[in-house]
């Protein structure tokens, strides 16, 4: 499943580039994320993120990769994890890009979001919903993060 969304950020492109690499405050920018760790600067982290899927309350400790940087650009970023207790996996191919724009700088967020195991069979319009609501919510509070320091 994909999922697209755009937000422009009042704020300057180079301050919008700089909050996608401080973690900490990124992290806390996507629903439901906690214990994120660093396992190599700019390359691999952990973290679980812990929502609601349907009926189904999950927990996933995630590998998060930088696989691919485009100074000042785009940052693409593959996330997979497993959650034992509901047979749930998820993988998410995240392409984030950052552009100038009239009023600020546009944030690109394209999620590529596969669920599979148990979770998958809750129906495509579930899964859909849940991760366009996910992508909306995190492009949202990073705009709402830089608004508030501009």
């Amino acid at each position: 499943m994909k999922v697209e969304r755009e937000v422009t950020i009042a704020a300057p492109r180079e301050t919008v580039w700089d909050f996608l690499w401080d973690v900490p405050r990124l992290a806390g920018c996507i629903p439901g994320a906690r214990d994120v760790r660093t396992i190599e600067e700019r390359k691999t982290y952990t973290a679980v993120v812990a929502d609601k899927v349907g009926p189904f309350k999950v927990q996933f400790p995630l590998t998060i990769e930088v696989v691919d940087v485009q100074a000042g650009e785009r940052l693409r970023v593959r996330a997979n994890g497993r959650d034992a207790a509901v047979d749930g996996l998820v993988k998410v191919d995240l392409d984030v890009t950052v552009t100038a724009a009239e009023t600020g700088t546009a944030l690109k967020v394209a999620a590529d979001i596969s669920v599979l195991g148990k979770l998958g069979t809750l129906g495509h319009s579930v899964i859909v919903r849940k991760g366009t609501d996910i992508v909306d919510r995190f492009a949202q509070a990073v705009r709402a993060q830089l608004e508030a320091k501009a």
